[in-house]
Formats: C-alpha cells, sequence, structure tokens
C-alpha cells in the first residue's frame, strides 16, 4: 500500500475521503483537533501543530504523498491569522515533505485564487491569478510554493482549485455562480485518486469543480492529466435554473 499524509485529516474533505478509501493505501490522519473513534482500519491519527517544524518532519518520515488540507478556510475575514497560518503551515509541510523525500505533493488550493475575474468569465489555469480576499492570497502563496519545489526540490506537486464543495444532502440555497463552482465530494474523491496514481507530473495546477452545465472553472486538463471523470451535473442535481 502506498503511504499517505492527510493534513487537516478531520475536515470533512478528509473524512470523506478516508471512509471511502482506507482499504486502498496506509493513511495517516493529521490535525491539531482529532478524534480516535473515527477511524480504524489502516488509518493512524496524530495530532499534530503544523506550526511547528519538527512536528511537520516527524510526519512526513516514509510518507509517498501527502495531500495537505490544512489551514484556515475563511473567505470573509481579512484577518492576519489567515496568512500566518495559511503561508507557515504549508512551508513547514512542503519543506519536510522534500527533506523526507515524498514523491508527491497534492495541494488544496481554492477557487478563491481565481474570484476577482467577473463571473461570466470561465477561468483556465494559465490565466493569472486574481484573488479577492486575503484567504485566496494564502492559496496562491502555496501554488507558488509547490512550484518552486517541484521545479528545484526533485519533488511532484498538483496543486487542485476547490470549488464550492459540497454534501447535496447539505444544500441549503446557491445561486448560479455557487452552481457553477458545485464540486461533488465524490466527484472530487475520484480526482484525488487520479492525483496520487497518475505518473510523470512534476507541477500541475488543476481545477476541481463537478461536470456542471455553467462551468466557473475549465477541467480540460484535470480530464486529459489525471483522468478526472466527474459525474455530477450542479443545475440537474438541484434541478434549478441558471440566472
Amino acid at each position: 500500500m502506498k503511504k499517505i499524509l492527510i493534513t487537516g485529516g478531520f475536515g470533512k474533505i478528509a473524512k470523506h475521503f478516508v471512509q471511502n478509501f482506507n482499504h486502498k493505501y496506509e493513511i495517516t490522519l493529521a490535525d491539531i483537533i482529532t478524534d480516535d473513534k473515527t477511524f480504524t482500519e489502516n488509518v493512524r491519527i496524530e495530532r499534530a501543530d503544523l506550526m511547528d517544524f519538527r512536528i511537520c518532519s516527524k510526519l512526513c518520515r516514509g510518507i509517498d504523498t501527502i495531500i495537505h488540507l490544512a489551514g484556515i478556510v475563511d473567505p470573509v475575514s481579512e484577518s492576519e491569522k489567515i496568512l500566518e497560518t495559511n503561508i507557515k503551515t504549508t512551508q513547514n509541510i512542503f519543506k519536510a515533505a522534500v527533506e523526507s523525500k515524498c514523491k508527491r505533493l497534492i495541494f488544496a488550493s481554492s477557487a478563491q485564487t481565481i474570484e476577482s475575474y467577473p463571473i461570466d468569465v470561465q477561468v483556465t489555469k494559465d490565466m493569472l491569478v486574481k484573488p479577492k480576499n486575503i484567504y485566496g492570497v494564502s492559496k496562491c502563496f502555496g501554488e507558488a510554493l509547490a512550484a518552486y519545489h517541484a521545479n528545484n526540490n526533485g519533488i511532484s506537486a498538483i496543486c487542485l482549485r476547490i470549488g464550492a464543495y459540497e454534501f447535496p444532502k447539505d444544500f441549503t440555497e446557491m445561486n448560479a455562480r455557487d452552481l457553477s463552482a458545485f464540486l461533488h465530494p465524490d466527484d472530487f474523491n475520484q480526482l484525488l485518486i487520479g492525483c496520487i496514481e497518475t505518473t510523470n507530473i512534476q507541477y500541475e495546477v488543476l481545477n476541481a469543480i463537478s461536470n456542471n452545465r455553467h462551468k466557473r472553472l475549465d477541467i480540460t486538463e484535470s480530464i486529459e492529466k489525471v483522468g478526472y471523470q466527474p459525474k455530477y451535473d450542479s443545475f440537474t442535481l438541484f434541478r434549478l435554473v441558471a440566472d
């Protein structure tokens, strides 16, 4: 089994992935708050503060692939803590991954890196970043840091610009823009598998949304590079018509 480290291991993205694929990989979950009763088979749980590089270094030893989900998710606040936490923890885990000779980094970036583009513009990965908030700025840093390490320090890196990740059962209200960026958790699991298993990648930024009728982000390269096969269309799933 490949050895996978998932930071932010008790967030909803990590939990859904592990519940479906703990039989496929030997997984270590690292988070600042943990619940030892949530997972059992093939899952190791580590309570960890990623602001401490020594802890990150220990976590990365013997790991094949790191899925870095940890950080403050807040597209509203302009708090300096967002930058301080997201930049420092990302810097620590990436440096530790390189020093431990991990093979691949998968970085949870965000559609917030491009959210200042007009809502009627479909964004491709080759367009300049245009964040609308400090959270998006912190994700731009992560993409740049991943590119630095991939191009200079012998590690493969994939950055995933995650859209509106939401379980259908939790649906409350989304406008047309939100629907265009919707990401079904099962689709994202399939994308993560592609990112873990696909070889011969040095550095990529891939968009992560479902196969929505109207797409805020272009997923062509996600399909071509890692075999992404999204099944869900938000406009059909929620039976809504775009404005």
